[in-house]
């Protein structure tokens, strides 16, 4: 873990790479020139004076063409970049070279060539994805054990069977459906939590299962709905709306007449959603510790998403809006 961490920190990640590149290309080097009356002072401060415009040159590749091109899927204007990046590139250090004299470092000039930047990206491209993989699979995980914690608290469950026997004396005929109700949001969550994305529309459905719970609990809950745009093929992390709708329902349901507002609109690949709900300005007996919201900004970072997410506090009406551009399509 401690290795992880290391390596996650940009400072301390180049500063080791570059440490080893620069120790392997001295053995190299000083390999090469042990037949010549050279000390190793001598090699090593050719080898920084080779080595540094390599450093240069590196960075400038990955801010200014692999991070905004590469990473941004712009594939066809990167490869051309990448053309005349390392056209640029061969041609500095076939001038350079002469002139600072290592004309003669000939593993200097091609280990420069070979490492600079290409190799380094694709081996952290490979180790990110591992890791980025790891944190969706503890999210997840952490996710599904909070849902699996909630559901199955013996509070929640006393109430819910304390209402299901109040409708089996008054209303037995929609007792059946009641059951369904939660038995199937149960099922979804234990199937979702096992994926790294699902349908947007099946989400949708569990947040509808959800909700459909919620007001027959407790009645006074008014509950509006606005869905704009095709969600079939469109993918979302799972039970990602779950802890802003859980947050809702809590706050609101201290007032004297519970709201909730929920807006989601789809376009193209982009979505937008908003949810407001009410709350108790003062004589709340409940305490935000914000961790719904905290979680919901980690997962959209670690499934790299590109997002804008906003919450404030309008009067008594509590507000989120978030924005996600360039969300994942189901493979057909």
């Amino acid at each position: 873990m401690k290795i992880l961490k290391i390596y996650q920190n940009f400072f301390l990640r180049n500063l080791i790479l570059n440490a080893i590149v620069f120790g392997v290309i001295f053995v190299c080097v000083f390999d090469e020139m042990k037949f010549e009356e050279h000390s190793w002072v001598y090699v090593f401060s050719k080898i920084c004076l080779g080595y540094f415009p390599c450093i240069v040159w590196i960075t400038c590749f990955n801010l200014f063409i692999i991070k905004p091109f590469l990473f941004k899927k712009k594939y066809e204007l990167f490869f051309v970049l990448l053309l005349v990046y390392w056209a640029g590139f061969y041609f500095f250090m076939r001038w350079y070279f002469p002139i600072a004299d290592l004309g003669k470092f000939r593993t200097l000039s091609i280990l420069s060539l070979v490492v600079n930047g290409i190799a380094f990206f694709f081996i952290h491209i490979i180790i990110t994805k591992k890791v980025s993989q790891t944190d969706k699979d503890i999210i997840n995980f952490k996710g599904e054990l909070s849902f699996l914690k909630q559901q199955l608290n013996p509070h929640f469950l006393l109430n819910a069977m304390n209402n299901l026997y109040g409708e089996s004396l008054t209303e037995p005929d929609k007792l059946p459906d009641r059951i369904l109700n939660l038995s199937e949001m149960l099922r979804y969550q234990i199937e979702a939590t096992k994926k790294d994305y699902v349908l947007l529309n099946e989400e949708i459905a569990f947040v509808e299962k959800y909700l459909e719970y919620y007001t027959f609990r407790n009645e006074r809950l008014a509950i509006a709905k606005n869905y704009e745009g095709s969600f079939d093929a469109i993918e979302i992390p799972p039970l990602f709306f779950l802890p802003l709708f859980e947050n809702a329902i809590k706050f609101s349901g201290e007032t004297e007449a519970p709201f909730i507002v929920a807006d989601l609109k789809l376009k193209c690949k982009s979505l937008s959603f908003t949810l407001k709900n009410n709350f108790l300005n003062t004589g709340s007996r409940l305490s935000s510790t914000g961790i719904g919201i905290e979680n919901l900004k980690r997962r959209l970072e670690v499934y790299g998403l590109k997002h804008e997410l906003i919450c404030k506090k309008e009067s008594e009406i509590f507000v989120i809006k978030l924005k996600i551009w360039n969300l994942p399509t189901a493979a057909l």
